[in-house]
């Protein structure tokens, strides 16, 4: 199919759009899958992807190294030309039957005006719509594996989007990230963390914080990488480190994007927070070169040993080297250094 005719759209209607949609490639078939593009939305949303995969691309290629897969990923990407919200699932099985590369994603919209922020408060009926969306990814071998139309098998679906337009607040991740000890948490990222140890941890993680709150106010533009545990637990992790952001920005008039990349059946994995336009770099983000981005904030890489306040004897009140007793404690301590 010509990219041409890929693309036509209608103005866009600005009311929530449940229905599944997808756009990319399987190796079941030498083109793409494309549900359609009768909104401006999709069309935007499109774009987005095929200009930031090619960049993908070719910045693999000037590295002299070959395209890998891309890790599962899950976003909610603001799109600044149609003002809509789109929640997507980004999976690859290795593109097209001709074997040229490229990922499928499944996804739906809601118009940015009626999901603010998101705050802590708001964010936790999204993920469960990128939690459904990225899901999907069961569904897809069942289909490479018994091929039919691509529509009879998920032409008729919806997700549930009234949590996230209803205005209404949901705080269930507090009580939810009570049942997660911290001591476990930490004990799974820390791997993947430039500081192993949770003092030096803690402290470059509070000064880390302390130097993003100063471009606080309208200002704040930050894009900004930080630590998952995959596999449980997952909505008030997410809702956490906007808590954790928001105690430091006010975030009630920004139009936040955030992305999730890990294997859900894994167990690391990164939130990427991004407080400003949607720009086609962003799509890196998903990728394995989003922490070479030089507009990235990263909190699994910060360095230890040339952080200021290294002889700080409390964070936000309570001694250094005190372990949080749960992920909310955490998230909710103040960050200040004394």
């Amino acid at each position: 199919m010509p990219l041409k005719n890929l693309f036509r759209s209608k103005t866009p209607k600005l009311r929530p759009d449940p229905r599944i949609r997808w756009f990319g490639k399987l190796p079941t078939y030498p083109d793409y899958y494309n549900s359609g593009t009768d909104e401006s939305w999709t069309v935007e949303f499109s774009e987005w992807v095929l200009k930031g995969f090619e960049l993908y691309r070719n910045r693999v290629a000037g590295s002299g190294t070959r395209a890998d897969r891309l890790p599962v990923a899950a976003c909610a990407l603001r799109l600044p030309r149609s003002a809509m919200t789109v929640f997507v699932s980004v999976l690859d099985y290795g593109g097209d039957l001709r074997g040229r590369p490229f990922p499928m994603c499944f996804y739906v919209g809601v118009p940015s005006a009626s999901w603010p922020g998101p705050t802590s408060d708001r964010v936790v009926p999204a993920a469960r719509v990128i939690r459904d969306l990225m899901a999907l990814r069961r569904e897809v071998p069942r289909f490479i594996n018994s091929p039919g139309r691509f529509e009879a098998r998920f032409g008729e679906r919806e997700v549930d989007l009234a949590g996230v337009c209803g205005g209404s607040s949901d705080e269930s991740w507090l009580s939810a990230g009570k049942e997660m000890p911290f001591g476990e948490w930490f004990g799974k990222t820390r791997g993947g963390l430039s500081a192993g140890d949770w003092e030096a941890w803690e402290r470059a993680v509070a000064c880390w914080g302390e130097n993003l709150a100063k471009h606080t106010g309208s200002r704040f533009e930050a894009t900004v990488l930080l630590p998952l545990v995959m596999g449980s637990f997952l909505d008030a992790q997410i809702a956490g480190w906007i808590h954790w952001l928001e105690r430091r920005f006010d975030l009630r008039r920004k139009f936040l994007s955030f992305v999730v990349v890990g294997d859900p059946d894994g167990e690391s994995g990164v939130l990427g927070v991004i407080a400003r336009e949607l720009v086609a770099d962003d799509f890196l983000l998903v990728t394995t070169l989003g922490r070479t981005l030089p507009y990235v904030e990263d909190l699994t890489g910060v360095k230890v040993d040339s952080t200021p306040g290294e002889a700080a004897e409390k964070v936000g009140g309570v001694p250094v080297g005190t372990l949080p007793a749960t992920w909310t404690d955490f998230v909710s301590r103040p960050a200040t250094l004394t």
